[in-house]
């Protein structure tokens, strides 16, 4: 309920989020009362609740139409998911999109600026684009931590250059 107060004080219309299968019909509940989306975030091969977009979407199947899926596409790839397929799967439960790069799929460590890995980034945004996704897509980077901002830089301007791709 603290994180629904904080949400609806500072006007976010959606939250991301990990419960467990347990707390999930809570934050049903709370979506619910206070009219405020949540977005359970994937979280790979260790998370035991919710390791994979389509752990989500089944969980969230039959609930309400503001439950659905924070899809991180680094730990989605760990767990051998396709992305594209992801994508497509959530429909419109995809809520928010985590974007970082791996030079392994398998590989947590991996992690590279956007643009330099293997993940398919482009076609990522192509797909969004095609089914019309108003989402966020986040960069969500997490290496280079005494000095992030010429790797953030570089993959912000790699997620640019496909998007001007796109529209070109």
């Amino acid at each position: 309920r603290t994180m629904f107060d904080y949400a609806k004080a500072a006007g976010m219309p959606m939250m991301v989020c990990a419960p467990t299968h347990e707390t999930l019909p809570e934050v049903e509940r709370l979506v619910k009362e206070y009219d405020i989306k949540a977005a359970i975030h994937n979280h790979g091969p260790e998370d035991k609740h919710f390791p994979t977009p389509q752990s989500v979407l089944k969980a969230v199947k039959n609930m309400d139409a503001r439950m659905g899926l924070c899809l991180d596409i680094g730990h989605t790839a760990r767990t051998g998911a396709d992305i594209i397929e992801a994508i497509r799967e959530a429909g419109p439960r995809l809520f928010d999109i985590h974007v970082k790069d791996l030079l392994s799929t398998t590989d947590k460590a991996s992690q590279v600026p956007v643009g330099d890995g293997v993940l398919p980034v482009a076609a990522m945004f192509k797909t969004l684009r095609a089914g019309n996704y108003r989402g966020g897509v986040m960069l969500e980077y997490e290496i280079d931590a005494d000095n992030p901002f010429p790797g953030m830089q570089k993959s912000i301007a790699y997620m640019r250059g496909v998007l001007a791709g796109l529209a070109a």
